[in-house]
């Protein structure tokens, strides 16, 4: 069924008999190829599901031409479960609703596309949670948690994903569709007397397990986190091992507990009846730093003793990254001196007084030991955040690392009795150094379940060589300690090959029928649990992986190894498809589209730099549609735990591609703002009408491609420039020293106003004032991949500015976006240290203004109001906004609510672009909108020029610059 013709024929009775989106073409096909593992396998075509009788239909449709189905949601297995030469079902863009909940029973009903951090939302006023807690819950969705019956950090108080499945509706090989659920023991012979599918189902699994039933007792892992295999030990009552405590409903026959862990390799879930748990009354950490991972390892039982409900750990690998990476290095406050492990043990209580006692009575044990570098206990909000924000971003904080050697997973999954981890863990890492290489080491030490990644170059064939290796050691090591290859993420096509080997010929034989049973043509998710895929083919990146990069760019790209592997920095774990907190990534927070992602993007230019897109390179369809929802906000540099930087990638793309073609007009006229501004400010106000005229927007968009329903900015007459020369200087001015201060061309031409405002609280705190007078930062430019010109306006901009950062004069912006161009980009252009002095003397100025030790007393008249606060992108990304709220909250009475809002869709030129429109608004009617809306009296403070242009032209309003409130609020004697 790989014939043209016939793909054809099957894109059509799809596309006829469904209402779902389906998708054949090359760029889906290659985005749909790889997930978070190693693995690149191109599918047939890609079927986005509206509805539950479009997966139906998609699955009866594949049954009649005998194509296979995978099953997708976030695609964030690292096992390469939901990649296949099959029709790619992905419920994440449709079926992720939630559905009721009975509260009485403690249960939800749930589509298979619901990520897990929006559930339990959607319960928390409840007091209610879904147990199991991946590190991937701000994107993981339901569906994917069951196919792998994954677990998470406190799987020692709420086991694993089977533990809290009820029921699931799924549709079976032959489109069938029916729900699994628990039956009682009077109805089982009855359903497994019926002769259609679902009586098969249930009648084999039935039979086998008690035909095999004392192998299966035997060869089953008897720990906790085991999810290699299918769940037989399920039918077999009091056979699984559960969490200590858990309360199990009575044993019936149900086979969703097999569905469960199953890999899509049964059936397709297409809605699940979860059970819930209460949420805690009082949580804690209790953090203890070890100076040797086998010294942590060793305590491990007496701290489990203690009562909590998980024990994480995390090695100086793993540490010593987040501690470098922007969106961490501040919370690292948990680790104690240089520690090669910490052991962090999470409480909960009822009350805080029993919190408080549980967490003192561990610190009591450990305080002074031998070995233990230092205990920290975090009972309050945020300090106890920061070590599972840490902790969450483990697998790509290590896929971080520069070159080609990477953290590989594939033995990483092991489980084992905890009380035997100590001694396993040194057997495995004998196995690793044998192949002369390290390994990092993280997760649910608690449970037996670390994460060791070997450290290897698979871009190698000897390194492929030492992964074929070490899995078959580990596996052998594996089945000696009678463990698990796989605790929480599954088999897929990393393990696969080892189950045959860890639970013997008849319990192996006993899967093969039950797979037969529901899947007797092997249509459902081929080659994975009952197969043996080898581990070291299908590589994305492996010894045939060869990309063509640029000869030479204008970006320096060497502090990640090349422009190349810049881009193989995205280790696929999908960070970027989350949506309810951050940034990252805007563009598919409104689309819910995988090629809107940052991941998306990587995999698209990796892919057109290897031909597997076609050969024409960067100037490839598909990567240009990736890129053009690029709003280059540059959140994937700090909130991507790799700091994939997609706006340098996508510029240094444009201007390859403005080599060898014709740079637009609409292009060129944004690159060249600097210019135009002050044309707008001379002839203002005839400038300001013209562009108000439609028939000079109909022009304006055929031309120059600026959508015609966007209201467009205005010039004022009296620049910045102009008011400044003739201003009176406030007597304090220079009594503190001197500042300069950055007059961009959106603050001085568009509004001249915030700019003012800069000068007045400057001189009132005490600082002379002169203005750069740069042309232009070149930060437009660099958006529209005009580099060359970026580069020349970064150089004499930095000649200008060198000589006041040699004499440590604080150069400040007012403007975002073009004050951070010199601290991230010009050091991006090799040009030398100057660039490194200019960006290290920068900073935004209400950062400056909320210094003590610079502004030590600024006297402010109270202000008893609320102000929301909409950070700007850029800023957020690479110096964050604690310096803005610390500003604001100089003036007495003011309350500042920052809004967790993300972008606000204009991000420089993008919204007012033909074809951005529709994103661009949906990105402000996603929060900021409707926040201004939910706070009438509240008044709206945002930095960005372009952010406010967004909301004075959706709604009407004129949010202020922070710097103009601090202004208004200036005593009369200060402002004169």
């Amino acid at each position: 069924m790989t014939t043209t013709t016939n793909l054809q024929r099957l894109q059509d009775r799809l596309s006829r008999e469904t209402r779902a989106e389906v998708r054949f073409d090359r760029g889906t096909r290659g985005l749909y190829s790889t997930d978070a593992s190693l693995y690149q396998i191109e599918p047939l075509g890609v079927v986005l599901p509206r509805t539950a009788a479009d997966v139906v239909t998609t699955v009866r449709i594949a049954a009649d031409e005998g194509v296979p189905i995978v099953p997708r949601g976030a695609a964030t297995s690292l096992s390469g479960q939901t990649i296949g030469p099959a029709i790619v079902l992905d419920f994440s863009k449709y079926l992720n609703r939630v559905g009721v909940v009975d509260r009485d029973r403690m249960t939800v009903r749930v589509e298979p596309g619901v990520v897990l951090d929006r559930l339990n939302a959607h319960l928390r006023p409840l007091g209610l949670m879904f147990g199991p807690d991946v590190s991937t819950s701000d994107r993981a969705t339901i569906g994917g948690m069951i196919g792998n019956n994954s677990a998470g950090a406190r799987s020692l108080r709420y086991g694993k994903t089977v533990d809290h499945v009820h029921s699931v509706d799924v549709v079976l090989a032959d489109g069938t569709p029916t729900t699994l659920g628990p039956v009682a023991a009077a109805d089982l012979d009855t359903i497994c007397a019926r002769t259609d599918s679902v009586g098969t189902i249930h009648r084999v699994v039935r039979d086998t397990v008690a035909r095999h039933r004392a192998a299966i007792e035997a060869k089953f892992p008897k720990i906790l986190r085991r999810v290699s295999g299918y769940n037989l030990d399920e039918f077999v009552p009091g056979l699984p091992v559960r969490a200590a405590g858990w309360r199990d409903d009575p044993w019936q026959f149900n086979l969703a507990r097999l569905i469960v862990g199953s890999e899509g390799t049964l059936a397709v879930i297409q809605g699940a009846e979860l059970k819930l748990v209460p949420i805690p009354a009082a949580t804690g950490l209790v953090v203890l730093s070890f100076a040797t991972i086998p010294a942590a390892l060793d305590r491990l039982e007496e701290i489990v003793a203690t009562g909590p409900v998980a024990v994480e750990m995390l090695d100086r690998m793993i540490l010593d990254l987040a501690a470098t990476h922007p969106a961490y290095a501040g919370r690292m406050e948990f680790a104690e001196g240089r520690p090669a492990a910490v052991l962090a043990a999470q409480f909960y209580a009822d009350s805080a007084e029993e919190l408080a006692d549980r967490a003192n009575d561990l610190a009591r044990r450990f305080e002074g030991r031998p070995h233990v570098l230092g205990v920290r206990k975090s009972l309050g909000g945020a300090e106890k955040d920061d070590f599972w924000k840490v902790r969450k971003a483990g697998f790509s904080l290590l896929m971080g690392l520069v070159g080609d050697s990477k953290p590989v997973a594939f033995v990483e999954d092991t489980a084992v009795a905890p009380a035997r981890l100590p001694a396993f863990y040194e057997r495995f890492e004998a196995i690793v150094d044998r192949q002369g290489v390290e390994a990092a080491c993280y997760g649910h030490a608690d449970v037996g379940c670390l994460h060791i990644r070997p450290i290897l170059n698979v871009k190698t064939r000897e390194g492929v060589e030492s992964l074929r290796t070490i899995a078959r050691e580990v596996s052998d090591l594996v089945v000696e300690f009678e463990g698990a290859m796989s605790g929480e993420h599954g088999d897929g096509l990393a393990r696969s090959l080892w189950n045959a080997k860890l639970f013997g010929p008849e319990v192996y034989g006993a899967f093969e029928t039950v797979k037969h049973a529901f899947d007797p043509e092997n249509r459902m998710n081929p080659g994975k649990v009952v197969a043996a895929p080898d581990p070291g083919d299908n590589l994305r990146i492996g010894p045939d992986y060869h990309p063509h990069e640029p000869e030479s760019t204008v970006f320096d790209f060497s502090s990640q190894g090349g422009f190349a592997r810049a881009v193989e920095m995205c280790s696929g774990v999908g960070a970027c498809r989350k949506t309810g907190t951050g940034t990252m990534c805007p563009s598919y927070m409104v689309t819910m589209e995988e090629e809107h992602t940052t991941r998306g993007r990587a995999n698209s230019l990796r892919m057109a730099m290897t031909g597997e897109l076609g050969n024409d390179g960067f100037n490839n369809e598909t990567l240009h549609e990736a890129l053009d929802l690029c709003l280059q906000c540059k959140a994937c540099k700090s909130e991507c735990p790799s700091s994939v930087d997609m706006a340098k990638l996508k510029a240094e793309v444009l201007h390859q591609v403005y080599k060898a073609k014709r740079v637009p007009i609409g292009t060129l006229l944004m690159g060249h703002i600097h210019h135009l501004n002050p044309i707008g400010s001379a002839t203002a106000p005839l400038a300001n009408w013209t562009l108000q005229q439609p028939s000079f927007k109909w022009l304006l968009e055929k031309v120059a491609g600026i959508d015609r329903r966007r209201t467009l900015p205005t010039f004022a007459r009296d620049h910045l420039r102009r008011w400044f020369r003739r201003h009176p200087v406030d007597s304090r001015a220079g009594t503190r020293g001197s500042v300069l201060l950055m007059d961009d061309c959106f603050t001085t031409y568009n509004n001249p106003e915030i700019g003012r405002a800069a000068v007045r609280v400057l001189e009132a705190s005490g600082y002379r004032v002169e203005l750069a007078g740069l042309p232009c930062c070149g930060r437009p430019a660099l958006s529209k991949g005009l580099l060359p010109l970026g580069r020349d306006l970064a150089r004499e901009n930095v000649r200008r500015l060198v000589g006041h950062a040699r004499k440590g004069t604080p150069i400040l912006g007012c403007e975002p976006s073009c004050l951070l161009t010199l601290v991230d980009e010009y050091r991006d252009f090799r040009l030398g240290p100057d660039a490194d002095l200019v960006a290290k003397s920068a900073l935004l100025v209400d950062a400056f203004v909320a210094d003590p030790a610079r502004v030590p007393s600024l006297p402010l008249r109270p202000l008893e109001e609320q102000v929301l606060l909409h950070g700007h992108c850029q800023q957020k990304a690479l110096v964050g906004t604690a310096g803005t709220l610390a500003a604001l909250r100089r003036i007495p009475g003011l309350e500042v609510k920052e809004l967790d809002s993300g972008c606000c869709g204009m991000a420089g030129s993008f919204g007012y672009e033909h074809g951005h429109y529709e994103v661009s608004v949906a990105l402000a009617n996603r929060v900021i909108l409707p926040a201004m809306k939910a706070n009438p009296q509240a008044r709206l403070i945002a930095p960005g020029f372009s952010c406010r242009s967004q909301v004075h032209g959706l709604a009407g309003l004129t949010p202020l610059h922070p710097i103009e409130l601090l202004a208004d609020q200036l005593t009369p004697q200060e402002s004169a």
